[in-house]
């Protein structure tokens, strides 16, 4: 799972590093479309926090990391159509 390098979402890679993040489990860099996730990460929790990450990264790429206020809606179709997607097709490869 671990050997992991990339993702896709919305038509953007995303490279995926693993490294020592000491406090952190992940961390998505929106300035380098970088996910990174801690070297010692189990398996169980590799997954998730991928997924975690993904959506932080599904939020920033659709924009709605940048609204003012909370928008239902816009959320609801940034996960339906930026980030289910794009975790599906990892699902897909993990298996």
């Amino acid at each position: 799972m671990k050997n992991l390098k990339s993702v896709m979402i919305a038509g953007q890679r995303i490279k995926i590093q693993m490294t020592d993040l000491d406090s952190a489990y992940g961390q998505y860099l929106h300035d380098r479309k970088t996910i990174q996730l801690d070297a010692y990460l189990t398996d169980d929790d590799f997954i998730t926090t991928l997924r975690h990450e993904m959506l932080h990264a599904a939020f920033h790429i659709s924009g709605l990391s940048f609204c003012e206020s909370f928008q239902e809606e816009a959320c609801i179709r940034c996960i339906d159509e930026v980030f289910f997607p794009a975790y599906e097709r990892v699902l897909k490869r993990l298996k």
